[in-house]
């Protein structure tokens, strides 16, 4: 009788546990492990123009999906057509797919693309677009090639071969009626880059830095070929605790041809200048930091001032806010300036 008195005292102690771990658990929603930390990268466009009544482009870019492997979306509004589509990066692969910017136009561009860029070693690509650029109706390029590295990883070796399929449409003339033709036009070339850069502190306040890149096309079938060379010192000052200034400049230098206008680059300078700072302390929600941006594009005549008002709100990982500018220079309205307008994020 002894053994079962405490057989059934065991029993009894038991059995609300079991019940209690078997009982089904209400369904609660909960973000990936690292979501929040991905909210940094997103992009608010809110493009006014030249007039604050008429908006021209709104949206987000960069968006993170609340799922376990990163997923970004972008969905812009523009004046004639809707810009959206979807992209992940799985270890040293890119893979996006949807309607990209196109700018103006008439249309967005139909894009799948599919880049395996490591830092080293082995790289190849693929990309299939439809398109309103330079007449080019369509195009399928694909690449690989190798990269490798130099100087303690500062400087990175590029070369890639790589092949253009182009189909294009025209409009001729035959017994007094226009026929569309669409002819296709296959274009090899070869690709190399080496860019790196170097930096060093200088006493506690300053640190500069001198980044460079060297490009060169090649196009044998077209006898054809284009370099350029990319040169940007910069340096950063802290004269007190919360205050930071950056200055860079940006001086590109071009020559030859492509076959290819998507691959063109030109003769280029723009010189740009930041100064921030960052309010201390972490409220709940409150002012986190105070930022302006100047912009001198040489190059096309241009120069841009950005005011950036931050918001600190504890629970995200980034600062937020608006963006209230102006530019100098040649406007969408054919006016010489425009007020400039969006929404910003900075890291804490």
């Amino acid at each position: 009788m002894i053994k079962a008195g405490f057989a059934a005292l065991a029993l009894a102690a038991v059995a609300p546990s079991q019940a209690q771990s078997t009982a089904p658990e209400p369904f609660r929603f909960q973000f990936p492990a690292g979501y929040l930390g991905r909210l940094g990268g997103t992009e608010g466009v809110v493009d006014f123009g030249g007039e604050v009544t008429k908006v021209n482009a709104f949206g987000v870019r960069a968006f993170p999906l609340p799922t376990v492997q990163d997923l970004r979306v972008v969905l812009v509004k523009h004046n004639k057509y809707w810009e959206y589509n979807i992209s992940t990066r799985i270890k040293d692969t890119t893979l996006l797919a949807g309607i990209v910017n196109n700018g103006d136009a008439a249309a967005g561009i139909a894009k799948l693309e599919v880049t395996h860029d490591p830092f080293k070693g082995i790289q190849y690509g693929a990309s299939i677009q439809q398109s309103q650029l330079a007449s080019r109706d369509s195009s399928a390029r694909f690449n690989v090639g190798y990269a490798s590295s130099a100087w303690q990883d500062r400087i990175r070796i590029l070369n890639l071969v790589a092949f253009s399929l182009d189909s294009v449409t025209t409009t001729e003339t035959r017994d007094e009626q226009s026929v569309a033709i669409t002819r296709a036009t296959a274009t090899p070339y070869t690709f190399s880059q080496v860019n790196g850069g170097y930096g060093e502190p200088i006493g506690q306040q300053f640190n500069w830095r001198l980044d460079s890149t060297a490009r060169l096309y090649t196009f044998p079938l077209n006898d054809k070929a284009q370099w350029s060379l990319d040169v940007t010192p910069s340096l950063e000052y802290r004269p007190v605790a919360g205050v930071t200034l950056n200055l860079s400049h940006l001086e590109r230098f071009a020559g030859g041809e492509v076959a290819l206008p998507s691959l063109n680059l030109v003769r280029h300078e723009e010189s740009n200048a930041t100064i921030t700072y960052r309010i201390p302390g972490t409220p709940e929600f409150g002012l986190g930091a105070l930022r302006v941006r100047g912009t001198r594009n040489w190059t096309s005549d241009y120069t841009y001032l950005r005011n950036d008002v931050l918001l600190n709100i504890k629970a995200l990982p980034f600062l937020i806010g608006p963006s209230i500018g102006y530019q100098w220079g040649p406007a969408k309205d054919g006016s010489a300036s425009q007020m400039l307008y969006a929404l910003v994020v900075m890291g804490k």
